[in-house]
């Protein structure tokens, strides 16, 4: 009987020690990390260590540790941040000709990685908080009307990477105009407390009337949970954000790592990226009904890298003229 447990135990124990570990930095949806990491665990026997937080978070905690590096595979939520990691050479290339293949037509854009997805920010507004007589606005500009003096919020590109990829987008199609309008929504109340979950919440409760440069998963999300949030894109247009993953020069199993890129980019893992409100990078896979139709809503084009080299004077600009600091 000893011989038999001690057998056994033999066996499990060489059995986890085969088991290798991957460590995930993500600031996808929480839900969509977590989800793929135990899809991919179930599927290969491996484990996944996941934290996610913001791109800028993520962003600084990738710098903090650039001696001694963790991570693996990191996701981020804007392409400059990725094409960023790139330029300071810290992304082992991949992006397989096999998998490019199969992208829609707005995740095929050049880089030394792949689009796990796509997002859009939009406008979003609790249609029970708006002002006395207000009706839904349809231009990014109509925010620094009166009417909606104190009653806006936005997220910080500070922290978040839709957002940057946001601004700097912006800016680079109106140039002064752009930063005009930035001062004028200061002047008009509008406030930037932090990620998007933080710009959203007030939203939610009534205490804003609406969200400006609001993240589509979010916004979807909060919609789908039965909030009376209607999104708008504005005449003037948004942007197309695909979302980066990654693979760190400085991961030790460079194989493990691909397979959980490959899992990701594979139809399950796509079908993953659909069910958090993402739009999926792969062709063939629908995102939700939910969401607005590629192609129903206006999209400025974007030079991503000429964006990435850009957006840290954008960024400084921004934290001393908006946010004072």
């Amino acid at each position: 009987m000893k011989r038999f447990l001690l057998a056994a135990f033999g066996l499990a124990f060489a059995g986890s020690a085969s088991a290798a570990t991957l460590i995930l930095y993500s600031a996808a949806p929480a839900t969509l990390a977590k989800s793929l990491a135990a899809a991919f665990e179930k599927k290969t026997g491996d484990h996944v260590e996941v934290w996610t937080s913001s791109t800028g978070k993520v962003m600084a905690r990738l710098a903090a540790e650039a001696d001694h590096p963790h991570a693996d595979v990191v996701m981020v939520a804007g392409w400059s941040a990725g094409l960023d990691l790139a330029r300071q050479g810290m992304v082992y290339p991949y992006r397989p000709a096999s998998i490019e293949k199969t992208l829609v037509q707005p995740a095929q854009v050049p880089a030394p990685f792949l689009p796990y997805g796509l997002d859009t920010v939009s406008m979003v507004f609790n249609t029970k908080a708006l002002p006395k007589g207000a009706s839904l606005p349809n231009s990014w500009f109509a925010l620094t009307q009166p009417e909606w003096r104190d009653r806006i919020t936005a997220p910080n590109p500070l922290l978040s990477g839709t957002a940057s990829s946001f601004l700097v987008a912006f800016v680079d199609q109106y140039g002064n105009k752009a930063w005009q309008f930035l001062s004028a929504l200061k002047a008009n109340g509008t406030v930037w407390p932090g990620t998007n979950h933080a710009a959203l919440l007030p939203v939610l409760s009534g205490e804003r009337s609406g969200m400006l440069e609001c993240v589509g998963h979010a916004a979807v999300a909060a919609k789908a949970q039965g909030n009376s949030v209607s999104l708008v894109y504005p005449k003037e247009g948004t942007i197309m954000i695909p979302r980066p993953i990654m693979i760190m020069k400085s991961a030790p199993d460079k194989q493990l790592a691909e397979q959980f890129v490959n899992f990701a980019m594979s139809p399950a893992g796509q079908k993953l990226v659909a069910k958090n409100n993402l739009y999926p990078a792969l062709q063939g896979i629908p995102a939700k009904s939910i969401m607005a139709k590629i192609g129903s809503f206006k999209v400025i084009p974007v030079d991503w890298q000429k964006s990435a080299a850009e957006q840290p004077a954008v960024l400084a600009r921004f934290k001393q003229q908006i946010l004072g600091q």
